[in-house]
């Protein structure tokens, strides 16, 4: 059987031909170009795909990084405002101690007041730091308003906290998110101030107390104090029928505490707490536990700048308002530590995360690569078998094109 092809269909077929080498051609071209082997989701569907999943994947674990930085930024700047308070809070305490010297006179304990109420003003204006945005570091979500005011007319704490306990958290990973900061409150205002306790009441003829191993006390003072029902916080102590024991009870409780050997006139000491009793047989000594009370650091210096400039505050007096004070400071300082101290933590865990998101984002980049990128050594080599088709498949055209019948006559 003869099959007869006529000149058009010898012209289409070598000019399909030539187009078909041409666009196999081009497409190398934009692979070899591109670095991609996948130009569109037809050539590879399912590659597609995953270099979709995967491209955003990295996206992710890129703004993550972008997540790290910012909170990494954050916790150093609010680290170094710590710093400085805790070296102002050291240099108020050596203050405090040194005016405690029973040599200084009127006009040494001035000096110290002045030097005290620049410190105090350098921890109020620390408390109010702000962020590179402007954002005040300790007002919480109120970050746009101070995070302390000053109130002279304010009874108790002068210096008030004005924002709220909110924190910022930032998400570094998919399952791990950080508080990129902390509140004033947690930092500066929830600091107790010393734990204290009083006589209420006495048959003997003299009683006082007053807390000379604070440490006992505090342990005491937390084990014991009643918030709910302050009966509880109530205490007596009782002289025996012999006059040489005291007995301390709970008064709300009705529970007996200890038994105490006692002399009239000689001090003895409870938990902490020192005695001073003139008394006789079955007298009874009325004491409680003074509620607890929170002063900040710029309060606590405040008070006791108070008491430098009363020449009428001493002896017993001063010393009780040193101890406070020295009690108060040595409070902000651990609450300043603690902050600092997981401000640390915190940033331990972030440079972890940033490793491992790092090495999560060189796997996946390498996972994308070798399913989107092409091999240029495979595509040259294929780019120049394409360009060899072309020019056979052009010159072959050409040839065919020539031949006519009248060649032959």
């Amino acid at each position: 059987m003869t099959i007869r092809v006529s000149t058009n269909q010898l012209f289409d077929r070598s000019i399909a031909n030539i187009l078909e080498s041409q666009e196999r051609l081009s497409e190398v071209q934009q692979n070899v170009a591109t670095g991609r082997a996948i130009l569109t989701p037809s050539d590879d569907p399912v590659g597609a795909a995953q270099v979709i999943r995967l491209t955003e994947e990295l996206d992710q674990l890129r703004q993550y990084q972008r997540n790290n930085n910012l909170f990494t930024n954050a916790l150093e700047q609010e680290e170094a405002v710590l710093r400085n308070v805790n070296d102002s809070v050291n240099r108020a305490r050596q203050l405090a101690i040194q005016a405690g010297n029973g040599v200084l006179q009127e006009e040494d304990r001035a000096a110290i007041s002045i030097e005290l109420e620049n410190i105090r003003d350098e921890i109020f204006d620390l408390s109010n730091s702000r962020n590179s945005d402007g954002e005040f570091i300790f007002a919480g979500s109120r970050s746009q308003s101070p995070a302390f005011t000053f109130n002279p007319s304010a009874v108790g704490n002068e210096f008030q906290f004005q924002g709220d306990d909110t924190v910022n958290e930032i998400q570094l990973s998919d399952t791990i998110r950080l508080s990129a900061g902390d509140s004033g409150k947690d930092v500066f205002e929830n600091v107790f101030a010393r734990f204290n306790a009083s006589v209420d009441a006495t048959t003997a003829a003299s009683a006082t107390l007053s807390v000379q191993q604070q440490e006992a006390y505090d342990r005491f003072f937390e084990a014991n104090f009643d918030a709910v029902t302050a009966a509880n916080n109530n205490f007596r102590a009782t002289i025996n029928g012999t006059g040489d024991q005291v007995t301390i009870t709970n008064v709300g409780t009705g529970a007996t505490i200890d038994t105490i050997d006692f002399t009239s006139g000689q001090p003895f000491t409870f938990n902490g707490i020192e005695f001073d009793v003139n008394g006789a047989p079955g007298d009874t000594v009325d004491f409680s536990l003074d509620p607890p009370e929170k002063r900040n650091l710029p309060q606590t210096i405040n008070d006791f700048v108070r008491v430098l400039n009363d020449p009428t505050i001493t002896g017993d007096a001063f010393q009780e308002a040193l101890n406070d004070v020295i009690v108060g400071l040595d409070n902000g300082r651990e609450a300043v530590a603690d902050a600092t101290s997981s401000i640390g933590g915190r940033l331990n865990v972030a440079d972890s995360i940033l490793s491992a998101n790092r090495d999560f984002e060189v796997s996946t980049a390498e996972a994308r690569s070798s399913i989107q990128d092409v091999d240029l050594a495979e595509a040259i080599s294929e780019l120049a078998q394409q360009e060899g088709a072309l020019q056979a498949a052009q010159a072959t055209f050409g040839r065919v094109t020539q031949l006519s019948l009248f060649d032959f006559i």
